[in-house]
């Protein structure tokens, strides 16, 4: 994410804190450290190379909030300060340029495989 305020050291929310503990078993320190990776290294909506990608992410994006793509996780932040408000995990198709969806064995006896 390249912008004039990732140079900030913002402080995260508690909550963001909170939720990287649950979700991906990191201690405040690291928590904070993925955070800042995340402002920095991350991205955006405009970066996604796929169209479902950007739809995803662009649903999480709002007026004061922009989602960030990173590490496998989908973190929000604030748009003015900066501040990681939330972070939860991608889904697994993110990144992905198929879709798996199942194997089916066909009359013929051959396996075909289907993606959407």
């Amino acid at each position: 994410m390249n912008t004039t305020y990732s140079v900030w050291e913002a402080e995260n929310t508690h909550h963001s804190i909170n939720r990287a503990k649950e979700r991906a078993g990191l201690n405040k320190k690291k928590a904070e450290k993925m955070m800042e990776l995340a402002r920095e290294r991350g991205i955006g909506y405009e970066e996604c190379k796929w169209s479902l990608d950007r739809n995803f992410l662009i649903s999480r994006t709002t007026d004061t909030t922009v989602a960030i793509a990173y590490n496998g996780y989908c973190f929000i932040f604030d748009r003015e300060t900066c501040k990681c408000i939330t972070m939860y995990l991608l889904p697994k198709t993110f990144g992905k340029k198929k879709t798996f969806y199942q194997s089916g064995k066909r009359k013929d006896g051959r396996y075909e495989l289907m993606y959407a």
